[in-house]
């Protein structure tokens, strides 16, 4: 019997291609980024955290057409003005809170002529990676603007 050398080379040859083939990728698989960035995702959570948040404290009342977040900045709650420790209060009272992220609310009066003073701050300083909102309350007799500002960010 005579061996067919011609078959044993078509067999080295599919073995040898087959390795290419599989290294190839192989190769491939361990180039590709193995983490899949999140901080987009991070960030548009924490804005949407933050104004779910601060919608529901400005949710209208309907006997006198205002809300928690008007008093809170008119300091017609507890005959005093701590309007920004009151919210952190409200934050702190959430099950947000027990996830590790932290939070600063200020609040800031703008000006007719486009100043802005702050008046009130609580928390922590923001971190770099802090996502802020803000929700703007007017006040009527004198009409003065304000801005409720929450800072947001992951403790790590």
């Amino acid at each position: 019997m005579k061996l067919n050398k011609k078959g044993q080379m078509h067999t080295i040859e599919a073995l040898l291609a087959t390795v290419l083939i599989v290294g190839v990728v192989m190769f491939a698989a361990n180039v590709a980024p193995r983490e899949i960035y999140v901080a987009g995702r991070v960030d548009t959570q924490l804005m949407l955290y933050g104004e779910d948040f601060l919608s529901i404290l400005d949710m209208e009342n309907v006997t006198d057409r205002t809300s928690w977040l008007y008093h809170q900045v008119n300091g017609t709650v507890n005959n005093s003005w701590n309007g920004a420790d009151n919210i952190a209060c409200q934050w702190n009272n959430t099950s947000l809170n027990k996830l590790g992220i932290s939070h600063n609310v200020t609040i800031v009066n703008i000006t007719q002529r486009g100043l802005i003073y702050t008046l009130n701050t609580n928390g922590t300083s923001p971190s770099r990676e802090a996502i802020t909102v803000s929700r703007m309350v007017v006040l009527f007799n004198p009409i003065r603007i304000f801005e409720v500002r929450l800072s947001l960010w992951y403790i790590i």
